[in-house]
């Protein structure tokens, strides 16, 4: 759920400038960590409203409505990422390897490391006795 959903959602509770700001950070951690069931979003945002901001029973109830009715007009666009595949986080895409060898033989040698200083400063060439 995005935060313009969020903010919707809490403007149906009439609540003060403060408390709006902590709830809507709230909400979207425990909507967040719903994982898209639509049963457990229900049941946290009820308890959260409930327990920790102690909103009047019958704007629960509005607020529920509201919120199914947002995530319903909503949950068509995200229906569809199942089907897709994770971003990765360098912004590649995975690559199936099936021959390691012959993947390992077609990667760029690197330069290897490099001395920051010539070495040859530091060589003796006059025998010691």
């Amino acid at each position: 759920m995005s935060t313009k959903q969020i903010s919707e959602l809490i403007k149906t509770l009439s609540l003060d400038a403060d408390t709006s700001a902590k709830a809507a950070t709230d909400l979207q951690a425990r909507l967040s960590a719903a994982g898209h069931d639509q049963e457990k979003e229900v049941d946290g945002l009820r308890e959260y409203l409930l327990h920790d901001l102690q909103v009047a029973e019958n704007k629960i109830e509005a607020a529920v409505a509201a919120w199914k009715k947002l995530h319903t007009d909503n949950g068509a666009e995200i229906e569809g990422l199942e089907d897709q595949a994770p971003p990765s986080a360098n912004g590649t895409e995975a690559v199936l390897i099936e021959d390691v060898r012959g993947y390992k033989a077609g990667q760029v040698v690197s330069k290897g490391a490099r001395p920051a200083r010539d070495l040859s400063a530091y060589e003796e060439l006059d025998p010691k006795l």
